[in-house]
Parts: C-alpha cells; sequence; structure tokens
C-alpha cells in the first residue's frame, strides 16, 4: 500500500473537518447564526460538559450555546489554532464577553470577561458527532466574582 496516498486522504478529510469546525466560531458565534447548528452537528451529536454532563441530540448543544448567549449577550470568540488530523480536530481559543443576563444564578453584572478554552470534535460525515468543551468555567466563576481567584503561590 501506498502509504503517501494515504497521507494525502487523510489531510484531505483534516482539511474539510477544520472548515466545518471553523463555521462553530465564525458563522455561528461571531456572527450569531444559529442556523449553522443544524448544518454542522450531527443530529445525535454528543455533548461532553463539565456544566451539562454528557448528553446526546443537537438540542442539548442548543440549549448549551443558549446558556452562554443569555448570560452573555453578544459574546465574541477569537480562534488561535486549529488542528485536525483524521476525524479529530481540536480549537484553542478566547471568548469575550460581556455579563450581561444571568449565569449560574448570577444576575448581571456588567462585568467583563476574557476566557480561554479548548474544544475537541470528533467528525462523521462531515458533521459534528461528539464535542469535548474544555473551557475555563472556573476562571468565569472568578471574573464574576463567584469564588475567589487562587493565591500566589
Amino acid at each position: 500500500m501506498d502509504t503517501s496516498v494515504l497521507y494525502q486522504e487523510v489531510n484531505i478529510m483534516s482539511s474539510a473537518n477544520k472548515a466545518v469546525v471553523a463555521r462553530l466560531y465564525d458563522e455561528m458565534i461571531n456572527q450569531e447564526n444559529m442556523a449553522v447548528i443544524d448544518d454542522i452537528f450531527a443530529p445525535d451529536v454528543v455533548i461532553h460538559d463539565p456544566i451539562m454532563g454528557t448528553v446526546q441530540g443537537v438540542g442539548a448543544f442548543k440549549q448549551l450555546i443558549g446558556l452562554f448567549n443569555a448570560a452573555f449577550p453578544g459574546h465574541r470568540v477569537t480562534v488561535h489554532h486549529i488542528i485536525a488530523e483524521g476525524d479529530m480536530v481540536a480549537v484553542l481559543h478566547t471568548h469575550y464577553g460581556v455579563h450581561g443576563g444571568d449565569f449560574m444564578g448570577l444576575p448581571p453584572t456588567g462585568k467583563h470577561i476574557s476566557v480561554n478554552g479548548v474544544e475537541w470534535m470528533r467528525m462523521t460525515d462531515g458533521r459534528i458527532a461528539d464535542f469535548y468543551r474544555h473551557d475555563d468555567d472556573a476562571g468565569i466563576l472568578q471574573q464574576l466574582g463567584l469564588v475567589p481567584a487562587a493565591a500566589a503561590a
């Protein structure tokens, strides 16, 4: 078997997967186009999230993004890197927003937040089949004053 052909096929698949995932950040978050969710997520997507736990279905993702849209209306994201290999895509990013709605029982504070994160996605047939969210949730809580900042060592 010619491994260069296999590598070329994986490279093409990786590039296509990166383009799909980029739409999540560009179109859905930064352009506030929620319709893109149905285009890029598999209907039975599995969401792995520290807040919601492991839940399934595109409706679960809509609920998750709705939580953040309500708490931080108009939030934006800067994507620093998208790395893909085969059916896996990783994104290093920073979210920016203003706390303008209820978040985990805390009424709006008007505080600005900056939250770093990494998300992993497994792709199937050009759609996101697994979504692993690893944003700095503790950092959000600290910036909003819900938990004290860690003491310097």
